[in-house]
């Protein structure tokens, strides 16, 4: 089975954290938000989970570096993201594409879609990544960009399902129990369970505060 080149893009705390207890998560420095940007411009697409548009209301397009805008994908299981959402009202400037089930309220799924939103519905839940992998694929989406949040991200760890991680350092310490890891979900037991990556790249970052990580996935 085919996918597009997955990249997951995070910046945490020190302590593996990408946003406090309060959902607060503006962690970059501005070169960070610089390579971010450039990352989509490089991107056919880019992919949230329902949280992220719920915590950040995010654009989820190009605007600190030259480029074109990816294509916008939410993961939304029981389409909990308001219709309100920057990435369904600014189409104009990038197409938006939402994977759901059929727990979603179908008035909701019909006011998106008369919006020009496109929205695809599974009968499973929650929605499986290895099929909205294959059909962003036949939709002609060779490299795509994972942004978060946890839940998410997790989803795309625990099936492998990507290339290359790319993890920002920024030099804040949030702890607490609900603040938001970096993967979320039940996670893995041990090393030997574990997803195995190789460090690529560290550097660190031009404001000399945070540190920029690249790892692959090793197979």
């Amino acid at each position: 089975m085919k996918y597009p080149y997955i990249v997951i893009y995070a910046t945490m705390t020190v302590d593996g954290k990408i946003a406090s207890k309060t959902g607060y998560s503006k962690l970059s420095c501005t070169y960070d938000l610089m390579r971010l940007h450039s990352a989509r411009a490089s991107s056919d697409a880019v992919l949230v989970g329902a949280n992220t548009v719920l915590n950040d209301d995010p654009l989820l397009t190009v605007r600190l570096v030259k480029g074109k805008n990816p294509m916008r994908v939410i993961v939304d299981g029981r389409l909990r993201t308001s219709v309100n959402a920057r990435v369904y009202n600014t189409l104009h400037e990038a197409p938006t594409i939402v994977y759901t089930s059929t727990r979603a309220e179908p008035r909701k799924i019909r006011l998106l879609r008369s919006r020009g939103v496109e929205v695809v519905v599974f009968d499973k839940y929650p929605v499986p990544i290895n099929l909205v992998l294959k059909d962003l694929y036949k939709k002609g989406i060779g490299s795509l960009l994972v942004e978060g949040g946890g839940e998410t991200i997790w989803f795309f760890v625990k099936e492998r399902l990507f290339n290359e991680l790319r993890i920002t350092i920024s030099p804040y310490v949030f702890g607490g129990h609900k603040a938001v890891n970096i993967v979320g979900g039940e996670g893995f037991k041990d090393t030997n369970d574990a997803v195995k990556l190789r460090l690529l790249e560290a550097r660190l970052c031009e404001c000399g505060r945070e540190i920029h990580l690249r790892y692959i996935l090793e197979k």
